[in-house]
């Protein structure tokens, strides 16, 4: 069954992590320790980001273009609000160096970075097309891969509240795992993410683009 929250969303997996993404398997930080199985856990973290969509998209009141939202306090809170009622390390940057994204102590330099630039993208004047923007939010926000894990689904969250906040569709996200041809999505998704490394956001942003044309 795909995991769907109240508002009948459905909410994606890390299927589309890159070769290398932190497996989930490791239960280091476990705080509920009776969920002995993956399975058991998925489905605690499936509740949890659900009720924290509730309280950033569904009922939160709607951030304003121009305004400075994205803070390195407020990346933090959404991972921690996603997470943090089953996991010790939720909403706290990685300290361990992994085969993908910045090395950890890169990674407060890299999101204030990204948070500036970020305000310039979604700037009042800003003449950026509303995709765009969050193709390259998400793109920055997964390439530091900031936390021990959940980085792709907390990346895609925060992409949501940007869309919510200039009210726009929100993307339906592929469950990738439940799909015939999902390991053609996920190499999709993997090829745009790194074309996007060398400062090509056209795939990106045409994935993103499939993704809100399923929902419509």
């Amino acid at each position: 069954m795909i995991p769907v929250n109240d508002y009948g969303v459905k909410t994606m997996t890390d299927d589309t992590r890159p070769t290398g993404a932190t497996p989930g398997g490791d239960t280091t930080g476990l705080l509920l320790v009776h969920l002995t199985t993956p399975a058991d856990r998925n489905a605690a973290e499936t509740e949890a980001i659900s009720h924290a969509y509730d309280t950033h998209v569904f009922r939160a009141r709607r951030k304003t273009q121009g305004t400075e939202w994205l803070t390195d306090d407020f990346i933090r809170r959404v991972h921690a609000d996603m997470f943090g009622t089953i996991w010790e390390w939720a909403g706290k940057y990685r300290q361990t160096a992994l085969n993908i994204g910045v090395k950890p102590y890169l990674i407060q330099e890299q999101i204030k970075l990204l948070t500036e630039d970020f305000r310039y993208w979604n700037d009042t004047q800003s003449t950026m097309p509303v995709i765009e923007v969050a193709a390259r939010l998400q793109h920055r926000i997964t390439n530091v891969h900031p936390f021990i894990n959940g980085n792709g689904r907390h990346a895609r969250l925060i992409t949501d509240i940007f869309f919510y906040s200039r009210k726009h569709s929100i993307p339906q996200w592929p469950q990738i795992h439940l799909m015939t041809q999902g390991a053609e999505i996920r190499e999709q998704y993997i090829t745009a993410m790194k074309r996007a490394d060398d400062g090509d956001i056209t795939n990106l942003v045409r994935f993103i683009e499939q993704c809100l044309t399923s929902n419509s």
